[in-house]
């Protein structure tokens, strides 16, 4: 798995059970898709925003293979707010995961991903091992 195809991407416990801090690209919003003609006015909007957050988590940080089944999905996240960071390439949100319609594969990846964020080798983007070179 190549960390590269993860490059700008960071997340962080924000010490509530429920929510995690995000940056990533700024992705276009609805508006931008609607007015570049990339989707139509009528048509349903999906935040990529929530679609990275579950890519970076299974594949970037627990290390599942693309083709591996991933309890949460797309129905099971919100973004609560967000912010512009530096020159406004990257935003910072604030994940919230929903516990409806919620089971112990969910919860397993939950209290997995929170062992890994609390460790002192997660540097927000990856974990660190000793050989590592900053």
């Amino acid at each position: 798995m190549s960390r590269q195809r993860f490059r700008g991407l960071y997340l962080q416990d924000t010490g509530h059970p429920l929510c995690f801090s995000f940056v990533t690209y700024t992705p276009q919003t609805r508006d931008q898709m609607v007015s570049c003609g990339d989707l139509n006015p009528d048509d349903e909007y999906f935040s990529p925003v929530l679609f990275d957050f579950l890519l970076f988590v299974s594949e970037g940080i627990l290390g599942l293979s693309p083709d591996a089944a991933f309890p949460l999905g797309y129905d099971d996240l919100a973004i609560a707010a967000s912010r512009i960071r530096g020159t406004g390439v990257q935003h910072e949100y604030l994940i919230t995961v929903k516990q409806g319609a919620w089971n112990d594969q969910k919860q397993a990846v939950l209290d997995q991903l929170r062992d890994i964020l609390s460790t002192a080798s997660w540097d927000g983007a990856r974990l660190r091992r000793r050989d590592d070179h900053q």
